[in-house]
């Protein structure tokens, strides 16, 4: 006699819908997707030759969303600009979290851009790349944009200079300006050569200025 054939048990509906619902749960949201797809784009070709449909594509989602979630593609750049901010300001803060010396923060901004440069290509400052885009804003939106890269720089300056005020005990607006220059030297000769050497001649550079105070103590 032969023996009876046991067939395999056919999947449920209900496991099927279980594990789609997972597979949803577990995705990012609309307004992730849409960030984490602009960050990409944005950054490795730039931002006005991106169109709003290939931003769709990548991030799977509807145009309906994306007007709703952000208004334009414009508020979608500033809001790009944003993240990017935050990003920078938590890993310096993380960076600078067990030292106590104002000049090893303020060399921070300098090795934080040394490791980042590798892993991003050297395309240089996402924030000056972004601002090179809009030279003379037009829109109020345009200007939003621009606005958005300043104010990253602004913090960065301020930072400088409260760490130059405790280095110092005054004020040193001047010298921190000077080190921004050298970031921002570094970062575009980091760009052009694809080599972190101009930015770590440019840390080497604002180290030998950390060891000599401003002349002007009027600052």
């Amino acid at each position: 006699m032969a023996a009876a054939t046991t067939k395999p048990d056919k999947p449920t509906g209900r496991s099927t819908s279980r594990g789609r619902t997972g597979r949803r749960r577990n995705r990012p949201s609309p307004r992730e997707r849409l960030l984490a797809s602009a960050t990409n784009l944005f950054t490795t070709e730039g931002i006005r030759v991106i169109g709003i449909d290939r931003i769709l594509r990548e991030a799977d989602v509807a145009k309906a969303s994306l007007y709703s979630l952000f208004g334009s593609k414009d508020a979608l750049v500033i809001a790009y600009l944003q993240d990017l901010d935050e990003k920078s300001r938590a890993d310096w803060a993380r960076r600078t979290a067990e030292m106590t010396d104002p000049v090893d923060k303020i060399l921070a901004f300098f090795d934080q851009a040394i490791d980042e440069e590798p892993g991003q290509d050297f395309r240089g400052s996402h924030f000056q790349n972004a601002a090179n885009e809009y030279p003379r804003p037009e829109t109020e939106s345009e200007r939003g944009i621009v606005s958005a890269v300043q104010e990253h720089r602004r913090w960065t300056l301020q930072t400088m200079v409260d760490l130059l005020t405790q280095l110092n005990g005054y004020p040193g607006t001047t010298q921190a300006n000077q080190l921004l220059i050298f970031l921002d030297g570094g970062l575009a000769g980091a760009r052009l050569n694809r080599s972190v050497e101009p930015l770590q001649t440019a840390r080497e550079l604002a180290k030998q200025l950390l060891m000599v105070p401003p002349a002007d103590y009027s600052i």
